[in-house]
């Protein structure tokens, strides 16, 4: 079998050289600057049963992209893979979306089991939901229920398309779009942000002499098999130490509240850090901190989000799966589940619109802080679990840190080890 990323490699040069994709690189990882629009979509190419939500005004190349992608990826002529998906609209129906009762079993003598004829988009392994936020709250939880529980269900018949990749588009809030509900939304793997051509970008379409679908044709074509060893391939990237408890103490660090039940944001429902729960406690206004500057915590699928995502930009890009990858991958992970507080976010040079800027800024300190100010007590307390030091010494030592994971997780932990 050819090298699939080779493969990988001429799908880019190609969208960039037929003039299909010409987005800015902007987003740098290590020395190498990507377009974070198309390779996060390669990555969850690379991935099944992943999610990623392309966000941003209308022509921005969002559905084009994901659609020029299956294309290649199925070896599928671009209109075939543009009927595929489903686009959102109030009165569009759950039959239109999945599948409908065939009317023929009634005349036929001796009917016995129902049959349902499935659309072509509920047997595709390639999912594409077009304006995502188009769609009525009734819908959206037909979508949370599919990449729930990975399979369809119909009039009490289900269908498993097998392992699949999920794409959505989104445009921002217009008249005739919903909010996303908080559940599909932590079932969203990643969102990113699309945005207009640029002056440079506007002057290469000029350029195209031929119809998007015309160019699809000159596209590399992956082979079943290719298509099929992506995910082995990816699983085939390992990541280092740091990365593992970079990702825990990211998820910690958004997470840990010392007056949520339980120490755990995700367990708020009225009272929040931008409701008033924060006023008075000494880690508020610390910009050190995070707890206080976002809403929500961070649930366990964002743990296992980032070590996907991680895993396969490294793959793309040829590199380990090192903090580096993270520090990229981690804020399109995460900016998209939380709510910053107001007073966080309007500040300069935010402005209350920059959401993502301002969540790679926090990602970053969690990150560095872990791998510097943090790197002594989590030493105090990976050996006082693996036994090397006594567990009442490590106590005393943890009381000395100031930090939320110290206070509410390492300590409390190992007071229910001493107390067994």
């Amino acid at each position: 079998m050819p090298d699939p990323l080779k493969k990988i490699d001429a799908l880019v040069e190609s969208l960039e050289a037929l003039r299909l994709h010409v987005g800015k690189k902007d987003l740098l990882i290590g020395d190498r600057a990507i377009n974070a629009q198309l390779f996060f979509a390669l990555a969850n190419a690379c991935l099944r049963n992943r999610a990623v939500l392309l966000y941003g005004g209308m022509g921005a190349n969002k559905t084009t992209l994901v659609n020029l992608l299956g294309s290649s990826m199925l070896d599928l002529p671009f209109g075939d893979v543009e009927n595929l998906m489903v686009t959102g609209h109030p009165e569009q129906t759950e039959e239109k979306i999945v599948g409908f009762l065939d009317p023929r079993q009634w005349s036929l003598p001796g009917s016995g089991a129902t049959t349902v004829l499935w659309t072509p988009w509920a047997r595709s392994r390639w999912k594409l939901i077009n304006e995502i936020n188009r769609f009525p709250s009734g819908k959206q939880n037909l979508f949370l229920e599919i990449l729930q529980k990975r399979k369809i269900s119909y009039s009490g018949l289900t269908l498993v398309p097998g392992d699949t990749c999920y794409f959505a588009t989104m445009n921002p809030d217009f008249s005739s779009t919903y909010p996303l509900d908080e559940a599909l939304l932590d079932r969203i793997s990643v969102c990113v942000p699309a945005s207009q051509p640029d002056f440079l970008a506007s002057l290469a379409l000029l350029e195209r002499g031929r119809e998007v679908d015309d160019l699809a044709k000159d596209l590399p074509r992956f082979s079943a098999e290719e298509f099929e060893a992506l995910p082995l391939l990816v699983l085939e990237k390992r990541l280092n130490a740091q990365v593992e408890l970079a990702v825990i103490s990211l998820l910690r660090d958004f997470t840990l509240c010392e007056r949520a039940p339980a120490n755990d944001k995700t367990q708020l429902s009225q009272a929040k850090p931008s409701k008033g729960l924060c006023s008075g406690c000494h880690y508020f206004n610390n910009p050190e901190a995070i707890c206080w500057q976002v809403d929500e915590g961070l649930s366990d699928r964002v743990r296992q989000d980032l070590r996907d995502f991680t895993r396969a930009m490294a793959f793309l890009l040829r590199r380990e799966g090192d903090i580096e990858v993270l520090r990229a991958v981690a804020p399109y992970v995460i900016w998209h589940r939380v709510t910053p507080g107001r007073s966080a976010l309007g500040r300069p040079p935010y402005y209350g619109a920059q959401k993502l800027a301002f969540v790679s800024e926090i990602v970053e300190k969690s990150i560095n802080r872990t791998l510097n100010e943090r790197a002594e007590m989590n030493i105090i307390f990976s050996r006082a679990v693996d036994g090397e030091i006594a567990l009442g010494d490590a106590l005393r030592d943890l009381a000395s840190y100031d930090d939320p994971i110290a206070r509410l997780d390492y300590i409390p932990a190992l007071e229910r080890m001493r107390s067994r």
